[in-house]
């Protein structure tokens, strides 16, 4: 189908809120459907991280939500689906893959430049030449990005328009960071040099190039979209990173709209994005074409209800069949999810996945209010640690701030929390470890806000009901903060906090902060004071290491300690020099993977990997004899994975080498010296997930196949 711009944007429309409790409602006539027998025990909710959640390839179990019908809907004229974690943007990003044509995935690492060709004060002025210069850049590249999944699929065709052929001669045979950085090199330096021509000349490239693509839609052509997504494993949050985000964000949008077969899509965390609504004055243009990950009651029990369903030979209605199946007492089990979850699927799956745990252990033919109750504490564990870890980025070790609630009471009035901000200045470890950001919000008004928008607390103004923020992009009318405001902290994070069920009036001097047992694990029984320090060693130590023997020896060792810092919730028992019990074989490190879930757990479960080796090279380009050398590393006893880390970057000839090996149900994963800087640079800010690591092995395999 080819894609025709409409003059108005066509709505899906929101699904109306249930007027009552859904789990009373009936999708269907009662049909006198009966649990099987043992169903609780067969019971596969899957994984709720999309990341590692196969049940995704199910395409019976996804929601339509309106997210997911404006991603798919080629008229459509949204391009920023914005939302908080686990709110389904990576879920709407697989199922756009499997259902919306020619689709290409894009995780880009451009978000985190160590040097700009610019001042970054003259890129800050989003009307000015620089900025400009950027976003037209940025349009170039995916325009190729574009132009090549097209002529992939017309590999005979042997006339091109002029224009796109010498665009596609000069950047098609890129990964799409090296081009960008390779065209924003050339618009940019033109500038620096002042050479006016050579700068207008190659920003009108792209003003040609969109000619000609668009004379292309004449044959034909069905909407071709690009899906970028996990923005934020390479993007630090720096000020560079921030106006290349902002650029790219005015490129996807001038492409989507000006092109009508040509499709760019970002999934984006909504702390980011307000980031940069915050430094562009131009956000008004951006936000018409935003898409809110906001999920009603219908949609989360749906999201469950299918999920329940889904091993059963014959299935129960949803709308609330299903649930009532499944749950004794199914009103009030629901009342008690619903009441502690954010309305987010995420929260749904896991909390609903802790309560079927409970009953399985305990061996009870239905899922009892006992159970859902009993699956509170783990819940709020969970969801403690994620919060800490989503807003890593902008607020470093908040979880440390978060964690001086502990044992305090559940509200607390205007002047409570000012007695508390004075406490925080005064502890060493807050200071520490977020005074850079918390001296920037020692006001009340701001600290409460803070609170307010990472979703920890509500805001409760006088015999009102405390307002919670929404899940997608922030409300532009949050409620008002003042002297007679209360904050009310989320029923989630009660349990782990071991909060009383008291309003807090005010707070001694003399008082001090409970503790809780832990907030995160850490290795060697260091603190996260130390355990910070060290990361932010490493990071300044990798960068100073020479190539090439002189530096080998400091580089395993670096490697050595990446994977003690950053790994060792799941990888134990790290040895170095490893010698085989022939003497022959002599790897750099190799450690025990003991992993429960996630990343680890999948390798070990797939290739049998029960010992990881890491061989290290402290070279930028890997040769034939590297990849013969790690077939040999790879035997019965330590599985078929293997890690080679280097200080370069991965290259298309090396895929034929890991596919040489794949061949053998075994597995290279190339890591470079700029994936180490992504795993410390999250150690650092507290944030635990292993979604990097799992993109860049999505990211291999894919090439692979």
């Amino acid at each position: 189908m080819v894609r025709r711009k409409r003059s108005k944007e066509s709505k899906s429309p929101a699904a109306p809120e249930p007027t009552a409790p859904p789990a009373g409602e009936a999708h269907h006539p009662p049909t006198g459907l009966r649990l099987p027998k043992d169903a609780i025990k067969r019971i596969n909710i899957g994984q709720s991280f999309a990341e590692y959640d196969a049940a995704l390839s199910d395409q019976s179990i996804y929601v339509h939500t309106p997210a997911l019908e404006a991603a798919l809907d080629p008229e459509s004229e949204k391009v920023f689906f914005v939302g908080r974690r686990g709110t389904g943007k990576t879920a709407v990003r697989k199922y756009c893959g499997l259902n919306g044509g020619a689709t290409r995935v894009l995780i880009p690492e451009i978000f985190s430049p160590s040097s700009t060709l610019q001042e970054v004060d003259l890129l800050t002025n989003v009307k000015g030449k620089p900025f400009r210069s950027l976003v037209v850049a940025f349009r170039r590249a995916l325009q190729v990005e574009i132009l090549s999944m097209w002529l992939h699929d017309r590999p005979g065709r042997d006339r091109l328009p002029s224009e796109i052929q010498g665009e596609l001669d000069s950047y098609a045979d890129m990964d799409f960071d090296l081009r960008c950085l390779r065209i924003i090199a050339r618009i940019t330096g033109a500038i620096a040099e002042g050479d006016d021509e050579r700068w207008l000349t190659e920003s009108r490239t792209a003003k040609r190039v969109t000619e000609e693509m668009k004379q292309l839609s004449a044959e034909g052509l069905p909407t071709h979209t690009v899906l970028i997504d996990s923005i934020d494993d390479y993007w630090e949050g720096s000020d560079e990173g921030l106006i290349y985000l902002t650029a790219f964000m005015h490129a996807c949008q001038e492409l989507s709209t000006q092109i009508p077969w040509a499709r760019a899509i970002i999934f984006l965390r909504e702390n980011i994005y307000e980031r940069v609504r915050g430094l562009d004055t131009e956000s008004s243009r951006l936000e018409t074409a935003v898409v809110g990950m906001e999920w009603n009651e219908r949609q989360l029990l749906e999201v469950i209800e299918k999920r329940l369903n889904r091993n059963l030979t014959a299935k129960f209605g949803l709308r609330g069949s299903t649930w009532k199946a499944f749950f004794e007492n199914p009103d009030e089990a629901w009342s008690n999810v619903l009441e502690y979850c954010q309305r987010r699927p995420r929260d749904i799956l896991i909390y609903t996945s802790n309560a079927v745990e409970a009953a399985q252990g305990a061996g009870h033919e239905k899922i009892l209010l006992e159970d859902v109750q009993q699956a509170r504490r783990r819940f709020s564990d969970n969801r403690f640690r994620d919060l800490g870890d989503e807003y890593s980025e902008n607020f470093p070790q908040v979880a440390t701030v978060l964690s001086r609630f502990y044992g305090l009471g559940n509200a607390f009035t205007f002047s409570a929390v000012e007695d508390l901000i004075r406490k925080l200045m005064k502890d060493p470890e807050v200071v520490k470890l977020c005074g850079t950001w918390l001296s920037l919000n020692a006001s009340p008004e701001k600290f409460i806000r803070l609170l307010y928008d990472i979703g920890f607390v509500g805001i409760r103004a006088a015999g009102k009901s405390p307002k919670f923020r929404a899940l997608g992009p922030l409300d532009t009318s949050p409620p008002p903060v003042g002297n007679t405001t209360d904050i009310v902290i989320h029923r989630c994070y009660w349990d782990a906090l071991d909060l009383q069920d008291t309003l807090v009036r005010n707070i001694p001097e003399d008082a001090e902060f409970g503790k809780i047992g832990k907030i995160e694990d850490l290795p060697g029984g260091v603190d996260r004071t130390e355990y910070v320090a060290h990361v932010e060693m490493l990071m300044d130590d990798i960068k100073q290491i020479e190539l090439g023997a002189a530096g080998a020896q400091d580089f395993e060792e670096v490697v050595g300690d990446v994977i003690r810092l950053c790994f060792f919730r799941a990888l134990g028992n790290v040895e170095a020099k490893s010698r085989s019990h022939d003497g022959r074989v002599v790897r750099d490190w190799i450690a025990s993977n003991r992993a429960s879930g996630g990343f680890w757990e999948a390798m070990r479960n797939r290739y049998g990997a029960t010992q990881v080796i890491w061989e290290c090279k402290n070279y930028a380009e890997l040769h034939a004899d590297d990849f013969h050398q790690l077939s040999y590393y790879l035997n019965e006893f330590s599985g078929g994975f293997i890690v080679i880390v280097f200080r370069g970057e991965m290259k298309p000839s090396y895929y034929g080498h890991i596919k040489r090996i794949a061949a053998q149900n075994k597995f290279v994963l190339p890591l470079s010296e700029k994936d180490l800087m992504v795993f410390l640079r999250q150690a650092r800010n507290g944030k635990i997930k292993e979604d990097h690591i799992q993109d860049k092995y999505d990211n291999v395999a894919r090439n692979l196949s």
